[in-house]
């Protein structure tokens, strides 16, 4: 589920925007063997290389199933590499995206060290049997134990993207402009990016907590390990990606206020029930969606120029598939949460 799930994020990382479809004025496969570009950044080789390497890490674990590591290992690289050069040929049908050799190179070696890595965490090892052991121990098997985790793992996904408020997912204020009819001030900004932050890890919290074997110290072991990735990866984005001054910027008193109060109603309901978990997991995530999208563009939080100019396509096409992500995480949580709510509770409780 996860690799299927990864393959369709490069896939659209790689297409979009997906318009503006042309005849090819060369011959098919031409880029194959252009002359070695004059420039190569040093942000297109690691984004390429990043891009990939996850995809051969689930493509090797998914193929140890059935086939021996070594062959699992070798077939992954094959399909990254397959992979890289179907989006690449496609990529001569869009103006807007150039198809290159360096790209099918870098890719496929992302995929190839992401395959290698991949033994590491195999059952038969050491590392991989505690992992394993782990997950067992904390969430319920089968489909809802595996469909909440990669949820999760989404969900870390966009906090690569800057969103109009820290952990402010499902903003639709591009279709929808609700914000126009509301009067803010300073002060319910603040409270307003509380509550979204609030509402979010809530969400989030009761959707794991929906798939926990219980929320004892292992449920809570799990949260903290997701918080503290969120944080990294936040403070990664601000350096990395914004070029923010302080790598801290995004630790405004509203998003540690919704922190505490998120940590206090998880605290209170995953004492309920099953499915008074998944109700509230609905209410919850409902509630952040609507309040995202009714508060209006912060002026001292613009976009970064370095995005602006596009100076790097591959960073721009990083942000537009974290952007995607980000508007579409909340929708597919409910229907997890809708799931949860509608179903029988597992067996575990």
């Amino acid at each position: 589920m996860a690799a299927l799930a990864y393959i369709l994020v490069i896939i659209y990382a790689s297409l979009q925007p997906f318009g503006d479809w042309r005849g090819l004025s060369a011959n098919f496969g031409d880029f194959l063997f252009e002359p070695w570009p004059r420039w190569i950044t040093l942000d297109d080789v690691l984004f390429n290389f990043a891009a990939y390497l996850p995809l051969g890490f689930l493509l090797a674990l998914t193929l140890c199933a059935r086939w021996s590591m070594q062959a699992a290992v070798a077939l992954a690289t094959v399909a990254c590499v397959v992979l890289s050069f179907t989006l690449e040929a496609a990529q001569q049908y869009l103006p807007s995206r150039i198809a290159s050799n360096v790209d099918l190179l870098v890719n496929g070696c992302g995929g190839a060290v992401g395959a290698l890595i991949a033994p590491l965490f195999s059952p038969g090892q050491r590392l991989g049997r505690t992992v394993t052991q782990l997950r067992q121990r904390w969430f319920v098997s089968g489909v809802r134990g595996d469909a909440a985790l990669i949820l999760a793992g989404l969900w870390l996904i966009t906090q690569l993207h800057a969103t109009l408020i820290v952990f402010g997912n499902g903003d639709l204020r591009g279709s929808i402009d609700l914000a126009r009819w509301f009067v803010h001030t300073p002060g319910s900004y603040l409270a307003a990016e509380a509550g979204v932050v609030m509402l979010n890890l809530t969400g989030l919290g009761l959707l794991l907590a929906c798939a926990a074997r219980d929320t004892t110290a292992g449920y809570w072991r799990a949260m903290a390990l997701i918080f503290a990735g969120a944080c990294a990866l936040k403070i990664a984005a601000a350096a990395l990606l914004l070029r923010a001054s302080s790598p801290w910027s995004w630790l405004t008193p509203g998003v540690a206020m919704g922190f505490a109060a998120a940590l206090l109603l998880l605290l209170l309901l995953t004492r309920l029930p099953y499915r008074g978990r998944a109700a509230m997991a609905v209410l919850a995530l409902a509630g952040a969606v609507v309040l995202v999208n009714i508060i209006p563009e912060n002026p001292y939080r613009p976009a970064p120029p370095y995005l602006l100019l596009g100076r790097t396509s591959h960073i721009l096409s990083f942000t537009s598939m974290t952007r995607a992500l980000s508007d579409l995480w909340p929708f597919l949580a409910l229907l997890f949460a809708l799931f949860s709510l509608a179903g029988r509770k597992p067996s575990t409780y």
